[in-house]
């Protein structure tokens, strides 16, 4: 390679945020190339090669991590091929960029994560939670702050449409494709963990209150649930509710409630606000309807130029930092399922040391 900075990268399942975030975003980025796209159709594979300007299609996603002409290699299937291209392209010497949700159980989490662990020289990222990437700086500054005091609580509320259409059945809806993930807990559990720290114990239920129907009336049977409530405890103590629904018709709610000893902040997900309500205060104060702007493949090319140069970088999150949400997705269905408390503070430590 004559170009140090150059990275010339590869595309498994190039489609949803691929096309809406990363694509747009790499192709204003001086030393990127876009070598090779892999779609689960040849049409598909071409579409997106004459619209983003790939050099090449590949029939077969092995063609993309076994070619020598690739440094990275963006996954942006469903999660259920996520754990076995993660690994064929660290055991084939490439950096690795996962969407989100990371995997399809805890188990595979951590398989994830000694590979990487096995890789040091390669940069392996997840894609971050949105809502963490906005928020974190200006909410992370706040709970440290004496105008929001001693974090007491934490409320989750998301409320949507999402499992609503009884004929209409989503991959995010199918086990065999999503796995343990559900609806946007992960997304919620990786802010949560960002912000406020890990759960140490929870408590879930689960439900499945919709019956669906193919086109001809036949049942199809659900896995994944329409509703979760969570409800436990973070570290250092604090108490956290969570509930979710993909059931709400004619509503939505998306909001993160922190509740200090000084104040309240309520992260309006929905309205794109952070509002600080003070003790004594009728009204909220508008503390940012910005947030921060989105960065996540600048990060990862500037880690794998660093990784290059032998140097050390920080992505976040890591397959480490990742699993984390995995160990809770799995932690909730185990508790559901045997309707008991779990204890996410033991029995995964030597998975998630890095």
């Amino acid at each position: 390679m004559n170009d140090p900075k150059r990275i010339r990268l590869g595309f498994i399942g190039a489609g949803g945020i691929c096309e809406q975030r990363h694509l747009p975003n790499l192709a204003k980025m001086p030393g990127v190339e876009l070598v090779a796209v892999c779609n689960r159709s040849p049409e598909s594979s071409r579409r997106v090669q004459q619209k983003w300007g790939f050099a090449r299609t590949a029939n077969d996603w092995r063609q993309v991590i076994e070619a020598t002409d690739i440094d990275a290699v963006f996954i942006g299937t469903w999660p259920y091929l996520h754990f076995e291209l993660s690994l064929a392209a660290l055991a084939a010497g490439k950096h690795v960029f996962c969407q989100a949700r990371m995997c399809m159980d805890w188990a595979e989490a951590c398989q994830m994560v000694a590979a990487a662990n096995a890789h040091p020289q390669q940069v392996a990222m997840v894609c971050p939670s949105p809502i963490r990437v906005r928020w974190e700086r200006t909410v992370r500054e706040l709970l440290a702050s004496d105008r929001f005091g001693q974090l007491l609580s934490v409320t989750v509320l998301s409320a949507n449409s999402a499992n609503r259409d009884p004929v209409e059945i989503s991959w995010r809806e199918r086990r065999e494709l999503s796995g343990l993930n559900i609806l946007q807990v992960g997304i919620y559990a990786e802010t949560l963990n960002a912000w406020c720290g890990d759960y140490l114990s929870l408590t879930a239920t689960t439900s499945i209150s919709l019956d669906k129907h193919d086109a001809q009336g036949r049942t199809i049977e659900i896995e994944i649930p329409q509703t979760v409530s969570i409800s436990g405890t973070l570290s250092g103590g604090i108490p956290c509710t969570e509930f979710h629904t993909g059931l709400a018709a004619g509503f939505e709610r998306a909001e993160i409630l922190l509740c200090g000893s000084a104040a309240t902040c309520r992260v309006d997900l929905l309205s794109q606000q952070v509002v600080l309500h003070s003790a004594g205060s009728t009204t909220g104060e508008l503390i940012d309807t910005v947030g921060d702007d989105w960065q996540v493949e600048a990060e990862f090319l500037a880690a794998v130029r660093a990784a290059r140069r032998g140097e050390s970088w920080l992505v976040r999150p890591n397959f480490t930092e990742a699993a984390r949400y995995m160990r809770k997705m799995q932690a909730i269905h185990d508790s559901a399922r045997e309707s008991r408390q779990v204890n996410l503070s033991t029995g995964s430590s030597q998975c998630l040391e890095s």
